[in-house]
């Protein structure tokens, strides 16, 4: 299904399959929130389901795609590379590049006319859901982080691992102590 996806992706950008065309027969898993596959790498730059183990791997966690919305460049340092990093660095950088076109992907069920009609539709009140919608985001980001703390902040996390420190020090001192009391007893 991840090959189906990525594939017809792919169709419509000739810039990102010629970048993909010189890794032919090259295995690469990807790991994403909802799906995963293992992938190998087509003559034509496009991929074929693969089994197997992969030359090299992409984790994009779900902080990624949050990230992604507000700062493409933090969410770019999210991205998990692992084996063969020329081939993932690759492989990401070809991926990083494609784009959905609603327009020709609907063109195909309901016609050209149509398809531009609902797209010039889409861009002129699409900008109010996606304005809901990131706002949204950044509410319940912030709801969940102050009010129902699911979420930490950076402060919270170095306050807990100051304090595991001190307790392991703590703890260190008072092993050195007992340490002490047990020689000077005996």
């Amino acid at each position: 299904m991840l090959a189906t996806i990525l594939n017809r992706m792919l169709a419509h950008d000739d810039a990102a399959r010629a970048a993909l065309a010189p890794y032919q027969g090259r295995v690469i898993r990807l790991v994403l929130p909802v799906l995963s596959g293992t992938l190998s790498i087509q003559p034509d730059g496009t991929f074929a389901t693969a089994s197997g183990l992969a030359e090299a791997s992409i984790l994009l966690s779900p902080t990624f795609f949050t990230t992604w919305l507000f700062d493409r460049e933090a969410a770019s340092k999210k991205v998990g590379l692992n084996g063969d990093a020329e081939l993932a660095a690759a492989v990401g950088q070809a991926l990083a590049t494609l784009r959905w076109d609603m327009a020709e992907e609907l063109s195909q069920l309901v016609g050209d006319v149509a398809a531009n009609r609902i797209t010039w539709i889409a861009g002129k009140i699409g900008g109010i859901p996606g304005a809901i919608g990131s706002r949204l985001l950044i509410e319940l980001t912030e709801y969940w982080r102050d009010e129902a703390p699911l979420v930490v902040t950076k402060r919270h996390v170095e306050t807990f691992c100051s304090g595991v420190d001190a307790l392991r020090d703590d703890l260190a001192r008072l092993e050195a102590r007992l340490e002490r009391l047990t020689v000077k007893s005996f």
